[in-house]
Order: C-alpha cells, then structure tokens, then sequence
C-alpha cells in the first residue's frame, strides 16, 4: 500500500506550514541510518530527537489504515535507532536538553560510536 505524504500537520496547531507527514517520517529514518556515527553536535541530536516526538504525536491523531502503516515503517527507523545507540544510563543527554519522565524513550539514548558518541563520552 502507498501512500502520500505531502499532507501537513495541523497548522492550527502551531505547527509550521512546511512541516509534513513525510518529512517527518524520513527524517526519523534518516536519523536512525546515521545514529552510530552521527557527525553534528548535541544541539543537531536533540534537535534531531524532537522530530521523533512529533512523529508520536502524528501517529496519535492518525487513523487506520496510514496509522498502521506509519507504525511499521517507524517501527523499522525505531529498531535501527535502538542499534546505533546504548542506554543513556548517566543522563549525559540531559545536561543538555530537559528530559522528563514522560518523555519518550529515544530520549534516554545516545550514539554508540562516532564524533557525537565520543564527544558524549569525555569527563
């Protein structure tokens, strides 16, 4: 089944008119293709990590049949973000971004390996 995705989100909502449904899913997948050696800085991650939050809040208000099909194709970028990263278990993510409790789990996920990892992991 394929669908189309130029749709926005509702601008009503605050949400800028150029943002999509498409861009939005592409970006978490491209995101999650490069999570393990990811080469921007924290910013660009936690900037990068509140398109997965709108990814949330669009399969919320979606409805079946795209919903069930957006949720594969996350489910797939999730998986492979899951891969390219570990348990951010020292909160080293929060010192730069404020994580709370009923944030979404990707929060509480830095990059295995590449510049942004290795930046992470310096005292």
């Amino acid at each position: 089944m394929e669908y189309s995705f130029g749709f926005g989100v509702p601008s009503d909502q605050g949400w800028a008119s150029h943002v999509t449904v498409g861009r939005l899913l592409q970006d978490w997948e491209k995101l999650a293709g490069e999570v393990a050696s990811y080469e921007l800085t924290i910013d660009d991650y936690t900037n990068d990590l509140t398109g997965r939050d709108a990814v949330e809040l669009v399969l919320g208000w979606a409805s079946d049949p795209f919903r069930e099909w957006a949720e594969e194709r996350v489910s797939a970028a999730d998986q492979q973000f899951r891969d390219g990263t570990e348990p951010d278990n020292d909160g080293v993510i929060g010192r730069y971004f404020r994580i709370d409790k009923r944030d979404g789990w990707w929060w509480r996920r830095r990059p295995v390996s590449g510049p942004l990892g290795a930046y992470l992991d310096r005292p």
